[in-house]
């Protein structure tokens, strides 16, 4: 009798430990589902920006990002809308190579991100050196949003952090027409490590110089930091020819030169020392 109690007892146990397994096993598979870190990179987006040195203030109304990811066997993809609320961005304090932080989100991995879609709100506007608004209005064909070819295609792996770069050129991203003024963002994108960051020094600082540098197809603005320092990420190999102006009753002269890019990362120049004009002021001035 014991004996046979016994077994009815184990038979009951095992009747009832493999359904309590099963919904386990169900549980888990269902929480990795839902755990967007299994199999998953991070990728990080940021904004900088090129300068306009005739504008005080660019302000640029993002409303939603999305990129375009395919898989690494196929060219084929499809269009994937990034965890993004939305914002508003002075781009002329992105300068330098500093950047804002837009996106910070787990992505599948195995993926390759090969173009940046941002669609644009209705806030858009700048201010002027005599403190005066414009509103600025967005052309037709960029309505539902500004598409761009990543400079490079940025691969998502598991466990691995990737980051991308949306680089605005302020001087090239605003016209004019009868009276009104419109947005059209020149957009470079690029994978953060992406290519070298060229930086140097101006002096003096009272020469209150800007900074152009142009290799074909890209023509880059910068205003230099009180101390005279400036930076220029995401640049390919090659020469780059170089422009530095003086302000205009500064009493210093202009200078250009050609810088040789031969390396990826940061490329550091020693500082550059404008010379003294050589112009005689007219009686006027």
């Amino acid at each position: 009798m014991v004996k046979r109690d016994s077994n009815r007892m184990h038979n009951r146990s095992i009747r009832y430990f493999f359904p309590v397994i099963l919904l386990f096993l169900i549980l888990l598979s269902s929480c990795d589902g839902n755990d967007p870190s299994v199999n998953a990179g991070r990728l990080r987006v940021k904004l900088t920006d090129a300068t306009d040195i005739s504008i005080k203030e660019l302000y640029l109304d993002i409303r939603e990002l999305a990129v375009y990811a395919t898989d690494t066997t196929s060219m084929e993809g499809e269009w994937v809308t990034l965890e993004y609320n939305g914002g508003q961005y002075n781009l002329l304090q992105l300068l330098n190579e500093k950047s804002v932080q837009l996106v910070d989100q787990y992505f599948p991995a195995g993926k390759t991100l090969r173009r940046v879609r941002l669609v644009l709100g209705h806030d858009n506007r700048f201010v002027t050196f005599t403190e005066k608004p414009y509103p600025l209005q967005l052309p037709p064909e960029i309505i539902e949003g500004v598409v761009v070819d990543l400079r490079e295609p940025v691969p998502i792996m598991s466990h691995i952090i990737a980051g991308l770069t949306i680089d605005v050129n302020a001087a090239l991203s605003v016209w004019e027409s009868n009276g009104n003024y419109f947005l059209d963002p020149s957009v470079r994108a690029f994978p953060e490590a992406y290519g070298a960051s060229l930086r140097g020094s101006v002096a003096p600082p009272r020469a209150a110089a800007f900074v152009a540098i142009m290799q074909h197809p890209d023509t880059l603005f910068t205003l230099p930091e009180t101390d005279g320092k400036f930076g220029f990420p995401g640049l390919q190999k090659g020469e780059w020819e170089v422009f530095i102006k003086a302000a205009e009753g500064s009493l210093y002269a202009d200078t250009a030169f050609v810088w040789d890019i031969d390396t990826t990362g940061v490329v550091n120049k020693s500082s550059i020392t404008l010379p003294l004009s050589t112009a005689i002021p007219s009686p006027s001035e």
